[in-house]
């Protein structure tokens, strides 16, 4: 199945390369993976990740667009898959940031904090933005 395989490739990638508008050129940005709540016929998950003051610069990554993700292979480094997301951003205080938020925290463990800071989500929530990028109906733009 083609989620299934978009869900593999990008959730054993470290990093994902995201192309913001159809002329742009791709940014390099770490993520997590995080599997749909439940079973059954839902989508396989999405990739979340963090951009903002001190985070990585994804500029023009917005809410409500679209955006090229190409999953590079470990081993020959070239495009292993490229399939197009839906973008959405994870609200703090919501349910879904809740769920996500530990495991992007503990991705980053070499975070700098601010002083008063005892933790990253706390500039993220305020300054920052956590993105949710889920597949478009598993439609892979590129099998390479």
């Amino acid at each position: 199945m083609i989620t299934a395989l978009i869900a593999e490739a990008t959730k054993r990638a470290g990093l994902i390369w995201i192309t913001i508008g159809t002329h742009g050129h791709p940014y390099p940005a770490w993520h997590i993976w995080r599997p749909a709540p439940g079973a059954g016929s839902q989508p396989p998950g999405a990739a979340y990740l963090v951009t903002g003051p001190g985070e990585q610069p994804l500029p023009g990554l917005r809410a409500g667009h679209q955006v090229g993700v190409t999953v590079a292979s470990s081993q020959t480094g070239g495009a292993l898959v490229t399939w197009t997301a839906d973008v959405s951003r994870v609200e703090p205080g919501t349910r879904e940031w809740d769920e996500v938020i530990g495991p992007l925290v503990a991705g980053r463990l070499n975070a700098v904090l601010a002083p008063g800071e005892t933790s990253p989500a706390q500039r993220w929530a305020r300054s920052g933005a956590v993105f949710r990028l889920s597949p478009v109906s598993g439609e892979i733009t590129h099998r390479h």
